[in-house]
């Protein structure tokens, strides 16, 4: 998938809020996604690979073959945090996912760790 998209989005991110970073952090960890159904029921769970995660969205790797709702609750395995997510766009076994809310520079800085490798803008 080409990341020229999510540096876009980034883009428009930054220029909405300045004073905010939304730089690109390779994680590789493991996720899960939540759909949101009717009246906000959990019926059904999916493993996901987050590969990259910024304070404002995230890159996974999911099934292509499943179909999922435009919102889900997003689980970084390891914490216990539902963070509410929108697909912003999908291709082939690509999700681009905006997070509802900022993550908190703390809680990011608790995913990514101290050996994060920025992703270089394309």
């Amino acid at each position: 998938m080409n990341l020229k998209n999510f540096k876009d989005f980034n883009e428009r991110l930054f220029l909405q809020n300045p004073k905010r970073s939304f730089k690109q952090h390779q994680v590789d960890r493991p996720g899960m996604i939540i759909p949101v159904g009717h009246h906000l029921t959990i019926k059904v769970q999916y493993n996901c690979l987050i590969e990259s995660i910024s304070c404002g969205g995230a890159l996974l790797n999911f099934s292509p073959f499943i179909e999922l709702p435009k919102n889900f609750f997003l689980v970084i395995l390891g914490s216990s945090e539902e963070i509410g997510a929108t697909v912003f766009n999908r291709d082939g076994d690509h999700i681009m996912a905006k997070f509802n809310m900022f993550l908190d520079a703390g809680f990011l800085q608790s995913i990514v760790g101290t050996a994060s490798i920025e992703i270089e803008p394309l």
